[in-house]
């Protein structure tokens, strides 16, 4: 008797420790639910004041304000006296001939060159002769070229 009394009062504590952890739970649930909905609020009332266009606005005007701080250290940076005078329009119109002679060189040596052949018609049974490869870019062509990108942008 004394065992089966143990044991139900064994079963209701279990019961109790269970109700106990499911309304622990409940209110841990409950704070969750308050934080986050209080964290919503707030970022409403932040977000209220604020829409894309004025952010975008923003950033445009920081991005020309730091243009703006650019120009100034390029220029506060620049060492006085070292000028000597050089007009930069002049130097790219040089630049730009001394490329247009390589190009027309490159050219001249590329016609003076032997012509591809076009491929003739086969009869049946004939192997085809493989064409010529292109001719192969040079060290300093490729590192011109990439010059010639990095200038144009």
């Amino acid at each position: 008797m004394y065992e089966q009394q143990r044991e139900n009062l064994r079963g209701a504590r279990f019961n109790l420790e269970t109700q106990l952890l499911a309304i622990e739970n409940a209110n841990v649930n409950k704070e969750t639910m308050d934080a986050m909905r209080t964290g919503a609020q707030a970022m409403k009332s932040i977000h209220g004041e604020m829409n894309i266009d004025k952010v975008e606005n923003t950033m445009d005007d920081i991005r020309e304000q730091m243009d703006l701080a650019n120009e100034i250290t390029a220029s506060i940076s620049q060492p006085l006296g070292m000028d000597m005078g050089l007009d930069m329009d002049e130097l790219d119109a040089e630049l730009e001939q001394l490329e247009q002679e390589e190009l027309d060189a490159t050219l001249l040596d590329a016609k003076a060159g032997p012509m591809p052949s076009l491929p003739s018609e086969r009869l049946p049974g004939e192997k085809a002769v493989p064409s010529a490869a292109p001719p192969a870019i040079s060290a300093e062509e490729a590192e011109l070229e990439e010059l010639r990108a990095s200038m144009a942008l």
